[in-house]
């Protein structure tokens, strides 16, 4: 039985729109970003603009997305009616275990691939989800989007500790947004050692190293302090965060 995810917003509202949107879009696609977060945290969390999917071969997509879309300026990028954005990352076409292996026998593998691993192995590991968007005052269901594929929250975790480190110091913002769900997920998600446990040694290695290093180790964790407190609603819980890391990675 596929879970139901409530979320509250106002009529013609982005939360509205977005789920309006997502009903429309070819199953295959599987969501992650600021929708898939707030999907898998529960509301409230940030404000989410943009709808952001992971596809293997886009190629095949492409067509029915550009014919829903007001333009499609190239790359798996599609503005919709309403001024809303939809980017799609089309991921390798290798399976992840082939894909970890081939990184492997290429040498050390660089960040950058292995956030293409991270991107690889959420595509593969995302559940279904029925989201259902209603209004935050008197509970009018408005839109829904049934049996959508949601990156896990070990999925969301595993790409946002990939995508950091490759964040360019002339967006700061996008660092601490990134930061701010990688937090809120820890916190809300209750995940145990196995859901690290079943991704490849490179990727949870690295990953493990990133949660270490922003949420535990005190240098880091004063920096991401700094960037997240722009985020106020709701206020992020560093200690839990960092206790969550802990309990995660075996660290205490």
């Amino acid at each position: 039985m596929t879970t139901p995810v409530l979320l509250s917003g106002r009529k013609g509202g982005t939360t509205h729109r977005e789920v309006e949107l997502l009903s429309s879009l070819p199953a295959e696609l599987r969501l992650i970003g600021g929708l898939a977060v707030m999907c898998r945290v529960g509301s409230p969390h940030r404000t989410t603009i943009d709808l952001d999917a992971v596809a293997r071969d886009l190629d095949s997509f492409h067509p029915l997305l550009a014919h829903l879309a007001v333009t499609s300026a190239g790359g798996g990028q599609y503005r919709f009616e309403g001024d809303l954005d939809l980017d799609v990352i089309d991921i390798a076409p290798l399976g992840v275990d082939e894909l970890s292996r081939a990184l492997i026998d290429d040498g050390e593998p660089t960040d950058l691939e292995i956030n293409v691993l991270a991107h690889t192995w959420a595509h593969d590991t995302a559940t279904p989800l029925d989201i259902v968007a209603v209004d935050e005052q008197d509970g009018t269901r408005l839109a829904s989007a049934k049996d959508r594929l949601v990156a896990s929250p070990a999925g969301l975790i595993a790409m946002k500790a990939m995508t950091v480190p490759l964040r360019a110091s002339s967006r700061p913002e996008k660092r601490a947004s990134d930061l701010y769900d990688l937090g809120r997920l820890l916190v809300t998600s209750h995940l145990d050692p196995s859901d690290l446990e079943s991704m490849p040694e490179i990727l949870r290695s690295a990953v493990v190293a990133n949660l270490l290093q922003w949420f535990v180790d005190d240098r880091g964790r004063d920096r991401t302090y700094r960037d997240v407190r722009r985020f106020d609603e709701p206020l992020l819980d560093l200690d839990a965060a960092s206790d969550a890391v802990e309990d995660l990675t075996h660290s205490r």
